[in-house]
């Protein structure tokens, strides 16, 4: 093989602007495929090919092409003149005898200069697979599907499609700074909005020097996990434990949790404006926890008025969460057992119906302004790459 056609859904449905979006793909692409012999990318009449210098890891390319965002499905094949005799020598070479148990040809023409028909090519092509390997076509539930697509002087024939993602090239949609626990519900947030094409950084809090090391280790694996679809993520460790003492020293307990989630939106937001982002992303779902009921949630966002909260998972169930995060490569690494600084000084019970005015109340004996910059003080940063194909 020597080619990747790459098919994209949602570009495609864009107007005026449509080539921003398929330029923005491009680049990503390009990125995520370094060190495979790529030798050029190229946008033709909807979809995007990728040829390789031999010998190129065409195989290993397509395992990563379909993890980009905007990426609809994946095909590795080979690159063809648009008449029958080409098609049909690699039709031959990517259906050998045995490989399949029965097959069918599907095939698309765009601005070719090829003189054949679309149905003529499969009829054609169909019978040449058919006396060399003696399968049956099946052309409602075939075991192997053979693509031509032919546009602008050349074609590529490729066997079946990898699925991609979908959504829109991270880049077009600007950038985010997502809180992720090490849990399985902000991990699956980040990655939703990542899709959404949005360049998400991640805010990791942890409890050092009151908790151990191992929720630091967890945020660093969840990153590079999210960073195989995202290429390269900036990841934000800041230490709340100091905070979260001040909070225990002078503030009611069943408000506590609370005091430490209007914090972390206040040290959140803080970061926001200093990497350029437009606005803040959590893993809440409503009613999953004390702490995310519709007043409590109301609460929290209180003390950022006027700034964003988005909360992609805010209507998702949980059972549904744990599949998406399975589906996705995170969910493994969040159940590891952990430090979280969530549950560092938790009391018994929290208040499910706590007003801003109640929590506003108890902050007067909070330096706010102190802690919040005390923490990013102590911030480390680090841009992670991805982890090894799964």
């Amino acid at each position: 093989m020597d080619t990747l056609i790459v098919h994209y859904d949602e570009v495609g449905l864009k107007g005026g602007n449509r080539h921003r979006f398929e330029d923005q793909l491009m680049a990503n692409l390009k990125r995520a495929l370094r060190g495979t012999g790529y030798r050029g990318v190229r946008c033709s009449v909807g979809r995007i090919t990728v040829d390789f210098k031999p010998p190129g890891l065409v195989s290993e390319a397509a395992a990563r092409a379909a993890r980009v965002f905007g990426v609809a499905n994946v095909g590795a094949g080979l690159r063809v003149e648009p008449e029958i005799i080409s098609i049909g020598d690699a039709a031959l070479e990517l259906m050998p005898v045995g490989s399949f148990t029965s097959f069918a040809v599907r095939a698309r023409r765009a601005r070719s200069s090829c003189q054949v028909d679309s149905r003529e090519i499969e009829r054609a092509v169909g019978g040449l697979i058919q006396e060399r390997t003696g399968a049956p076509v099946d052309l409602s539930n075939p075991d192997a599907t053979l693509h031509v697509e032919l546009f602008s002087g050349s074609g590529i024939v490729y066997r079946d499609r990898r699925p991609g993602p979908g959504g829109l090239p991270v880049g077009t949609s600007g950038k985010l700074v997502a809180l992720m626990s090490g849990g399985i519900d902000s991990p699956v947030a980040a990655w939703r909005m990542m899709r959404r094409g949005a360049e998400v950084e991640l805010l990791h809090f942890h409890g050092r020097p009151y908790t151990d090391a191992s929720s630091l280790t967890q945020a660093l694996d969840l990153t590079r996990a999210l960073s195989r679809y995202h290429l390269a993520t900036t990841l934000h460790l800041v230490p709340l434990g100091a905070a979260q003492a001040e909070v225990v020293t002078h503030c009611p307990p069943r408000l506590r949790l609370l005091l430490y989630r209007r914090l972390m939106l206040r040290i959140a937001t803080a970061l926001s404006d200093e990497r350029g982002a437009r606005a803040v992303v959590t893993g809440d779902s409503l009613g999953q926890v004390a702490s995310q009921t519709l007043e409590n949630l109301a609460t929290t966002d209180a003390a950022v008025p006027g700034r964003q909260v988005l909360r992609p998972l805010i209507g998702t169930g949980k059972l549904e969460i744990v599949r998406e995060a399975e589906a996705i490569g995170t969910l493994q690494i969040s159940n590891r057992r952990h430090q979280d600084c969530c549950v560092l000084f938790n009391p018994r019970s929290t208040s499910t119906h706590a007003s801003a005015e109640q929590t506003e109340a108890v902050e007067i004996a909070l330096d706010i302004n102190a802690l919040v910059g005390k923490a990013l003080a102590g911030r480390e940063s680090q841009v992670v790459e991805a982890m090894s194909p799964r």
